[in-house]
């Protein structure tokens, strides 16, 4: 799996897009080797839901078991490894990893996702993934009926404690570090103001939030905590490349075409909902539509 052995795809990114994609890549005996760093964006849920077939599993448990399926593909390789660098050579791409090892390669798969920026609130990343979420799909079923709470006064939280009232009728608004804010005017929803200063939780039950406490010393009851995330792309690559990113979304067609010839995305770093079992379909839309253009490519290069 060197520079002197030309690969039909490198796939960046080894979560359900990527995996995915391997899987359909593979079926058609394509030669693939998934760069996979071993960091998914979900590695702090320990279940994941809303994935037909597989509700309730947890996030390791379904790339292993993906992992493991895709080794009767003999084409197929996994390396856990950072990619550093990708460039075109011509015709190909030369993907350089942290350890200087190298893969050329007609055609690139981004499935490299996003990166979630939580709140500036001390301690949020013990509880995250816990009882600290980001997404209600895929959290506000097990915390239905809890006291819950959502921080920010922007649009986004706004909209998100307007959502989670379908699980719970008990939802505070924090104002966190916007106490000069108007607020708005929700129907069911209590706004309190004040900067979170802490978050404490149900005594020996290690994660599980209680209360929220401000820097004014009131402390308010709250089962748990939902935020709207500021995002980016969890790789500058296609950038590099020369891919234009709207928002936070590399531009490319239905099928995960980008601007750059051979160069595809998938996943979390498309546009759409980003949830599991969507990066996953994204993923084997964009396998098939890389076979395509593979096909296309050998038969304009056949001395290749």
């Amino acid at each position: 799996m060197t520079a002197d052995t030309l690969q039909d795809v490198i796939i960046i990114g080894g979560g359900p897009a990527g995996l995915s994609a391997a899987t359909l890549l593979g079926r058609c005996l394509r030669k693939v080797v998934i760069c996979d760093a071993g960091r998914p964006r979900n590695e702090r849920s320990p279940t994941m839901h809303a994935f037909l077939g597989f509700d309730g599993i947890s996030p390791q448990k379904f790339l292993r078991r993906a992992r493991k399926q895709l080794e009767k593909y003999e084409t197929v390789s996994y390396v856990k490894t950072t990619i550093g660098q990708v460039n075109r050579e011509g015709t190909f791409f030369l993907v350089r990893d942290s350890e200087e090892r190298i893969w050329k390669s007609k055609s690139v798969l981004l499935a490299t996702g996003l990166v979630d920026h939580l709140p500036d609130v001390p301690h949020i990343d013990i509880y995250y993934g816990t009882s600290v979420h980001h997404c209600p799909y895929c959290d506000g079923w097990e915390n239905r009926g809890k006291v819950l709470g959502v921080i920010g006064v922007d649009e986004a939280a706004t909209q998100l404690a307007l959502e989670l009232r379908l699980w719970s009728h008990e939802v505070i608004l924090f104002t966190h570090d916007s106490d000069d804010t108007e607020l708005p005017s929700l129907s069911g929803i209590r706004f309190v103001r004040g900067k979170i200063d802490g978050l404490h939780s149900i005594e020996g039950i290690e994660k599980q939030l209680e209360a929220v406490s401000l820097e004014n010393g009131e402390r308010i009851g709250c089962d748990a905590l939902f935020f709207s995330p500021h995002q980016a792309q969890h790789s500058s690559l296609a950038q590099r490349l020369g891919c234009r990113v709207d928002g936070l979304s590399v531009n490319c067609d239905s099928e995960g075409c980008t601007e750059v010839s051979g160069l595809f995305v998938a996943g979390n770093a498309t546009k759409g909902i980003q949830m599991a079992i969507v990066a996953a379909a994204e993923g084997l839309v964009t396998g098939a539509a890389i076979n395509d253009w593979l096909l296309d490519f050998d038969a304009s290069h056949p001395a290749i």
